[in-house]
């Protein structure tokens, strides 16, 4: 009988313990063990996985980013002729902008664009000044090495007339850290402008710097 319990104590620690079992001596316990670790350690890789999205995880789409430029027009071409900056206006606007970036590669950029403006006195019409807005959003495309888009815009203020226009635009960014950049743009506005029994346009080529993230 004392050599009986011996014999049988060792294999009931082992059950109560959770102790490693001799391979040789119980092939089938092994076994069994052996596919329960894989399959438990497997059940909680997954959820892990599940939970953290795991090192293959796709970044999150849309982003909203923004940006903050300083704007100035150089040269205005319309039907009534053609003005140049320091010469015949001085003008510079403040363009801040708000971009929702649906991908790696397409954004809706929403800007708005505040002018200040002062036009010289020229062959006796005196000198004048006058503030308005340019509320002009768009798309904006990257092509790697710089970024391409079209706005629509509108031009608000006192004694602007009915218009509408148009905006291409390239824009090439210059990483400052990971998540800013500074930016230089040119846009090409071009505008369809009326009042009734008199229509126009103008092209006005002007540059934009600033910062965006």
């Amino acid at each position: 009988m004392a050599a009986l319990l011996v014999a049988v104590a060792p294999r009931g620690a082992n059950a109560d313990t959770g102790a490693e079992t001799d391979p040789e001596e119980h092939p089938g316990v092994q076994l069994l063990d052996s596919h329960h670790g894989r399959n438990h350690g497997h059940h909680h890789e997954s959820k892990a996985e599940a939970g953290t999205g795991g090192s293959g995880e796709a970044p999150s789409w849309p982003r909203v980013g923004g940006h903050w430029g300083l704007v100035v027009p150089l040269v205005s071409f319309t039907d009534e002729g053609t003005t140049g900056i320091f010469a015949d206006f001085l003008n510079v606007g403040i363009a801040p902008g708000v971009t929702v970036k649906l991908n790696e590669k397409w954004s809706i950029d929403f800007e708005f664009i505040g002018f200040t403006r002062w036009t010289f006195e020229n062959d006796g019409t005196p000198a004048s000044a006058s503030t308005s807005i340019v509320v002009d959003p768009g798309v904006v495309y990257d092509f790697g090495p710089f970024s391409g888009g079209l706005r629509t815009a509108v031009e608000v203020g006192s004694g602007i007339p009915f218009n509408l226009g148009l905006v291409p635009i390239i824009n090439k960014g210059f990483p400052i850290n990971e998540g800013l950049k500074w930016f230089v743009e040119l846009d090409l506005p071009f505008f369809v402008t009326g009042v009734p029994g008199n229509g126009g346009f103008s092209l006005t080529p002007l540059i934009q710097t600033g910062v965006a993230f």
